[in-house]
């Protein structure tokens, strides 16, 4: 009885090591695709917004991470549309493009909060 226990606490905590290191990679790769970005910022194409901060992953384009929200000049924009036009693709006044192709535009906050962070 003792021996199954013993395993039974060792699994558990394989799963428990697993789970943490999924979630700490997945962190990495967000922090990966940011740190891309802002390398990526010194050769961009005129026209091409710089973000301060993204989050919310929801795809990727391009090879680049597809972020929900991006805080650009202290404003707040949601993901609109992915262009294969590049910088001279034509932007309303609400609208800013980021690298290789990303449209968003401004977004109100949210209702009791400035983000998702609240």
């Amino acid at each position: 009885m003792d021996i199954v226990l013993i395993e039974l606490v060792l699994w558990a905590g394989l799963i428990f090591f697993l789970w943490v290191l999924k979630d700490t990679l997945g962190n990495f790769e967000s922090e990966l695709d940011r740190a891309a970005i802002s390398k990526a910022g010194a050769a961009r194409k005129p026209g091409t917004a710089s973000p301060e901060r993204l989050y919310e992953p929801i795809g990727s384009y391009g090879g680049t991470t597809i972020f929900r929200y991006a805080m650009i000049e202290g404003e707040r924009y949601e993901f609109d549309y992915a262009s294969s036009e590049g910088a001279g693709v034509s932007l309303g006044a609400d609208q800013r493009y980021l690298a290789p192709g990303l449209v968003y535009s401004a977004s109100p906050a949210p209702p009791g909060g400035d983000g998702p962070d609240g």
